[in-house]
C-alpha cells in the first residue's frame, strides 16, 4: 500500500504499460482543479479565470448579428463584441460545448508534451518534489506564453490590455491569477 503522496503498484504499472494514455488522464486531472480554483478566485480577491468560456468564444464562430440602434449589424469577434451578443453568445448550450472541449483538449496536449518533451529535459531528479517542481517551472513557463501572447492577443485583442496585461481593469491580480492557475495545473502533472 501506498503512503500520502506515492503512487499505487496499479498506477505504477498503469504508467509504465500506457504512458502517453497516463499523461492524458494526469492532463484531464490537472486541468479540471486547475479551472474549479480558477472559477473560485474571486473569493480570493482575485479576477475569475473562465478558460472553457473564453475557449467557446474563440472556438466558435458567429457570423454578423442585429446590435445596436436601428439594427445595425455588427461584426462580432469573441471577446471583442458587445454585452448583449457577448451574453446571449456565452450563454448558449455550443459555446459551453466547445470552450470545454478545446478547455481540456488543451490541458490533455500540454500535459503529454510536459512528460514527451519537459520532464526528463530538466535537470532535476524524478522524485515526488522534483516531478512538482518540473510541472510548476512548466506552468510559469506557460503563464508567460498565456499572459504574455494569448491573453492580451487572442481573448482580449485591441483593448488595451498591454504585454502580460498590467495595463487591464485589474492591474496586476489578473497576470498573478494566470500565474496561480498555472502553477495548480503544474503541480497535479
Amino acid at each position: 500500500m501506498a503512503g500520502p503522496g506515492q503512487p499505487t503498484a496499479r498506477w505504477r504499472r498503469f504508467v509504465n504499460d500506457r504512458p502517453i494514455a497516463a499523461l492524458a488522464l494526469v492532463g484531464v486531472i490537472a486541468t479540471q482543479l486547475g479551472t474549479y480554483f480558477g472559477y473560485v478566485f474571486q473569493a480570493f480577491g482575485l479576477p475569475v479565470l473562465p478558460w472553457p468560456l473564453y475557449n467557446g468564444i474563440l472556438g466558435t464562430t458567429f457570423g454578423e448579428l442585429p446590435i445596436g440602434e436601428g439594427g445595425a449589424i455588427q461584426e462580432l469577434n469573441g471577446a471583442t463584441s458587445s454585452p448583449e451578443a457577448f451574453f446571449e453568445f456565452a450563454t448558449s448550450g455550443e459555446a459551453f460545448f466547445v470552450g470545454n472541449a478545446l478547455h481540456f483538449v488543451n490541458g490533455i496536449v500540454f500535459a503529454i508534451l510536459w512528460g514527451v518533451l519537459f520532464r526528463d529535459g530538466v535537470p532535476w531528479r524524478n522524485t515526488f518534489g522534483g516531478n512538482i517542481g518540473k510541472g510548476m517551472l512548466y506552468g510559469v513557463i506557460m503563464t508567460i506564453i498565456s499572459a504574455g501572447l494569448l491573453v492580451p492577443y487572442a481573448y482580449v485583442e485591441n483593448q488595451g490590455y498591454g504585454l502580460f496585461l498590467f495595463d487591464g481593469p485589474d492591474g496586476w491580480k489578473l497576470p498573478f491569477a494566470i500565474l496561480i492557475w498555472h502553477l495548480i495545473y503544474g503541480y497535479f502533472l
